[in-house]
């Protein structure tokens, strides 16, 4: 089924939990720029990682392989440029901002093309502005102490809404995956790519 959107897949048999379009966590950006040889070639690496971590890479990159037919929506915040900006590497943080851009300009071109989920993507595009609905959600937010002393994670998380994610893609096991539970009473759905893996492996013979 060459093309086929995956939000054209009629829902049902469970196909309605896998999510179609995901924010994804500043943590997701450094990985896809650190192992894409791994990611998008399937290249074997030549140093040890943690294994762990691994098994969160090679499920990016059975993701990414069956986007290339599934059209998955990839979302990624402008305050993510702002994050890497901080990061305390100097001597890359000059290129890897220079390809955290080049991949928010990508994303701002598919939001162009894209009539869907309300224009909420669009929301995210053009302002940052909290309507009192947010700042509700941001005052809940600030409930969970790591949460209140990490503003990016948090805004991150406003951003989830305002551009009407179905899930936030991450690896941050310390703080976002820690809290999930009481982040999904709250409308938050937190996932790692393994699981998002997980939900989509059944449907992959769709796309290959």
């Amino acid at each position: 089924m060459e093309g086929i959107s995956i939000k054209q897949v009629p829902s049902g048999d469970g196909f309605q939990s896998v999510p179609g379009r995901l924010l994804l966590d500043t943590c997701i950006l450094h990985h896809l720029y650190d192992y894409g040889e791994l990611i998008f070639e399937g290249e074997t690496l030549t140093h040890d990682i943690d294994p762990k971590l691994r098994v969160e890479l090679e499920s990016l990159h059975d993701i990414f392989l069956i986007n290339k037919r599934a059209r998955i929506q990839f979302v990624i915040s402008p305050l993510t440029v702002a994050e890497v900006a901080n990061t305390q590497d100097f001597q890359s943080r000059e290129t890897r901002l220079r390809w955290v851009l080049d991949v928010l300009d990508h994303w701002l071109i598919m939001l162009e093309e894209i009539d869907s989920y309300g224009g909420g993507g669009d929301t995210v595009r053009r302002r940052f502005k909290l309507t009192p609905e947010l700042q509700k959600v941001e005052e809940e937010l600030m409930r969970i102490a790591d949460l209140r002393r990490d503003p990016f994670d948090r805004l991150l998380l406003l951003q989830y809404r305002m551009g009407s994610c179905d899930a936030f893609l991450t690896t941050d096991v310390d703080t976002l995956v820690r809290h999930r539970s009481r982040l999904l009473r709250l409308g938050f759905r937190v996932l790692r790519p393994s699981e998002f893996w997980t939900l989509l492996k059944p449907w992959a013979k769709l796309w290959i």
